[in-house]
């Protein structure tokens, strides 16, 4: 299918201009021949000029802090859905601590700026077609001293792999369309004219992250570096460990230009080395920086070069393709972007019941809506948690653990089956409980240190 055809084949599905514009341009993509395929032995470690440390930023005073902040804007990509934890809603919706969920996390912490600093951050919250409606139900009736803004990133249509053809909504209904990734995020400011606004507001420096990690917090000292040395993109980077093989991270070519380098771009060949911390010792945590000034002269020449993401799904058992960008792949669109190495406690994304369960225990401590390890583990890694159904899903988890063991001391803990804790449990060193065959119950009190039950 040409792309005269496949213009015909969508327009009676009711895109808007923008997005149909965005979607034809993905589509050209997809069908030009590669000519770019990544050439391995070209590229190379960053140079250390490119990774800055967080640690060697200058800290601004109370004044520079509070003029830094009272540009700053937050954006939380809001688009995924709890299906991981067998929850239906937006996954900001999802109980984290003490009745608070994801959303009202973030609420607290641009709250407590706002006290402390007097400075009003805006928080925009880019929505899917699958997290909109709800994302505005939850926040009718709140009184923040910030305005929120909600938007819809666009939604194209699901590609049958074997004709090019667009799935039909008429036929399909939602299953026939996608969100595009969160590199949408671009073009989805311009198009709603964002970046003018909120430069018209004096806001100059956005800060962009992922709903589900409450490790970014925005960050005056980081809002100020970008400001006093004109940085136009920013990505927080931070140290790999062999949890994080699979993240993406950032690499030189042979024109000294900055890339994301995510694991689909890999050879095959290669993927050994990428998932080594030996050739790369940072992956990208998605707290991304961004310039407005210089985002808006960017894309006053026309749209961001992305790597295009061909993402392979199953519809109705059909094979079928949905065309992505993502966020980073930014970067390389930007003379003088950085990569910013932090400290792993600004990244720690909720992606499972397990990673739910560390954050509840009380390995971490929450004030003012910000999480921090509490200081009694602070330099020991976290336990290890490895468990399969039914504590992978939310009402399962909650209902076989009403309360959070205590977890000090624990180093792993593996879980399967039919396995209920009645009450406060202690649990150390490296501990394993299987129900297959006959429920494992743990009563009130108990302290599971190196034991193993497995029925």
């Amino acid at each position: 299918m040409d792309l005269s055809e496949f213009e015909a084949a969508i327009e009676p599905y009711g895109l808007s201009p923008d997005a149909q514009s965005e979607f034809l341009r993905l589509f050209t993509r997809f069908k030009q021949v590669p000519n770019n395929a990544l050439k391995w032995e070209s590229i190379r470690t960053p140079d250390p000029s490119r990774l800055v440390s967080y640690e060697t930023l200058a800290t601004p005073d109370d004044l520079q802090a509070s003029d830094a902040l009272s540009r700053l804007a937050v954006c939380k990509l809001n688009g995924g859905l709890g299906t991981s934890m067998g929850c239906t809603g937006p996954k900001s919706s999802i109980e984290v601590k003490n009745g608070l969920s994801f959303l009202d996390l973030t609420l607290l912490q641009l709250e407590h700026i706002q006290k402390t600093s007097n400075v009003s951050i805006p928080l925009l919250l880019m929505n899917s077609f699958y997290t909109h409606q709800e994302t505005l139900e939850l926040l009718k009736g709140r009184n923040t001293s910030f305005p929120i803004e909600c938007f819809q990133q666009h939604r194209f249509l699901r590609i049958d792999k074997d004709t090019d053809q667009p799935l039909d909504p008429n036929l399909l209904g939602e299953d026939a369309w996608y969100p595009p990734g969160h590199g949408d995020i671009y073009s989805c400011l311009k198009d709603r004219g964002l970046i003018d606004r909120l430069l018209s507001e004096g806001k100059e420096i956005l800060f962009v992250s992922n709903a589900d990690n409450l490790g970014a917090v925005a960050d005056s000292k980081i809002a100020h570096y970008m400001l006093i040395n004109n940085i136009p993109f920013l990505m927080e980077m931070t140290p790999k460990t062999p949890a994080d093989i699979k993240g993406g991270t950032l690499y030189e070519d042979s024109q000294n230009k900055l890339h994301l380098l995510e694991l689909a771009q890999v050879p095959q060949e290669h993927v050994d080395e990428f998932c080594s911390t030996r050739k790369f010792t940072v992956f990208n945590t998605n707290n991304i920086w961004i310039h407005l000034r210089h985002l808006k002269n960017r894309m006053d020449q026309g749209p961001l070069d992305l790597n295009l993401i061909v993402n392979e799904k199953q519809v109705v058992g059909r094979p079928v393709i949905q065309l992505e960008t993502a966020i980073g792949a930014g970067l390389v669109n930007f003379v003088g972007g950085k990569g910013l190495v932090v400290e792993r406690d600004r990244f720690f994304p909720v992606k499972n019941t397990s990673d739910l369960m560390l954050l509840q225990s009380n390995l971490f401590v929450f004030e003012n809506g910000r999480i921090a390890r509490n200081s009694s583990r602070n330099q020991k890694p976290l336990p290890l948690i490895n468990w399969k159904d039914p504590f992978t899903n939310l009402d399962e988890f909650q209902k076989r653990i009403p309360i959070i063991p205590e977890m000090q001391e624990l180093e792993l803990l593996e879980m399967e089956g039919d396995v209920c804790f009645e009450g406060n449990v202690s649990l150390k060193g490296r501990v394993t409980l299987v129900g297959r065959e006959k429920p494992v119950r743990i009563p009130t009190g108990t302290c599971l240190e190196n034991s193993q039950i497995i029925q």
